[in-house]
């Protein structure tokens, strides 16, 4: 009986149980809740799942990862797309214990009296993920910028670049969840040592994927903070007009209703 792949139609010989050209393998077997369960613990969980090989190489190999994905691999690591959502997920999911375990890590300790306040603290908290996914374009730009003179990504290959390293940095804040409860350290204490932690990060990567020497490591990494910061403002002032303009165009009553004293 003549198979074709599920995924790439390609023609598949007899007893070729994976596909030549994509590399899928052949299923014909119906679902039920064990082989969902399966799947999943093979692919994330089991001794050769991508996940965990790519952490281990983000870690170590960042270039292998990052050019790897940029140069047409798609098989021997999770894409940065799937990668980035599955951190947020584990960051909201971080928040969600956090808020019904140990509310006093987030501050709600300190806003019992203030609900108006806590309950604009609480957004905060549940769409920190959002935050920094708003800043990645500019992370991307400044890394554009900052390696123009060596053209070796253009800015969509800094936006995986960015993507990867935030992912990351996402996994390891969720990682530190078991500490900020069994020691009640405030969760703004955990952004203060993640802070350098990224910057050291974003050093590593462009020493591996642009093979600086360490004066070249330093000199661009500082460019890159001052170009961010400058990206930053402009950025924030940008979205800030459109908020403006699209609030006049929508609903003018709301900025009628501003006073300045």
């Amino acid at each position: 009986m003549e198979r074709h792949c599920k995924n790439c139609s390609k023609m598949l010989y007899a007893r070729q149980n994976f596909c030549s050209n994509c590399g899928s393998k052949w299923v014909d077997y119906r679902l039920t809740p064990k082989r969902i369960v399966t799947e999943v613990s093979n692919r994330y969980l089991g001794t050769d799942n991508v996940f965990l090989v790519t952490l281990i190489a983000l870690l170590k190999y960042p270039e292998d990862v990052i050019d790897g994905y940029i140069k047409g691999q798609r098989k021997k690591y999770v894409n940065p797309a799937s990668f980035y959502l599955i951190s947020l997920t584990l960051i909201g999911l971080q928040i969600f214990i956090l808020k019904h375990i140990a509310p006093d890590t987030l501050g709600f300790g300190d806003l019992k009296d203030a609900e108006s306040v806590q309950t604009y603290v609480g957004y905060f908290y549940d769409y920190i993920g959002l935050f920094t996914t708003f800043f990645i374009p500019a992370y991307a730009l400044t890394g554009y910028l900052v390696f123009i003179d060596t053209r070796k990504y253009n800015f969509s290959e800094h936006l995986v670049f960015c993507i990867y390293i935030f992912g990351f940095i996402n996994i390891l804040t969720f990682l530190l969840t078991p500490l900020v409860i069994g020691f009640t350290i405030d969760y703004q204490v955990i952004s203060l040592i993640i802070t350098p932690l990224t910057i050291v990060q974003f050093a590593w990567y462009y020493k591996r994927c642009f093979q600086l020497n360490l004066g070249q490591i330093v000199l661009k990494t500082l460019i890159a903070m001052i170009v961010f910061q400058i990206i930053s403002v402009i950025y924030l002032i940008f979205f800030v007009v459109i908020i403006i303009g699209l609030t006049f165009l929508i609903r003018p009553e709301l900025l009628k209703s501003i006073t300045i004293d």
